[in-house]
């Protein structure tokens, strides 16, 4: 039983340094398919036109949240919420 203890307590320390959403592999140009190769489903997702906003929120970092900007389908911007939506 001590055992199972300390293995559960590991695993649960490990995986919240594990990188569940992979927002360093979104790049300009990239397709909405794409995005969701690397980061999965949004939380939530908005937009008119030929924009997008998808929000993703890491399930191991619940305080971050992320935004990508599509247009036309393709990555525009992307980042962390709140910061310059026009730097990347």
């Amino acid at each position: 039983m001590r055992r199972f203890i300390i293995m559960s307590l590991a695993v649960i320390l490990l995986s919240g340094c594990a990188p569940w959403i992979s927002i360093e592999k979104i790049s300009p140009g990239m397709t909405k398919a794409e995005v969701f190769q690397h980061m999965g489903k949004p939380q939530s997702a908005s937009g008119s036109g030929n924009q997008e906003y998808l929000w993703f929120t890491p399930v191991n970092r619940p305080w971050e949240r992320y935004y990508i900007h599509l247009v036309e389908g393709r990555v525009e911007s992307y980042g962390p919420l709140g910061s310059d939506q026009g730097a990347k």
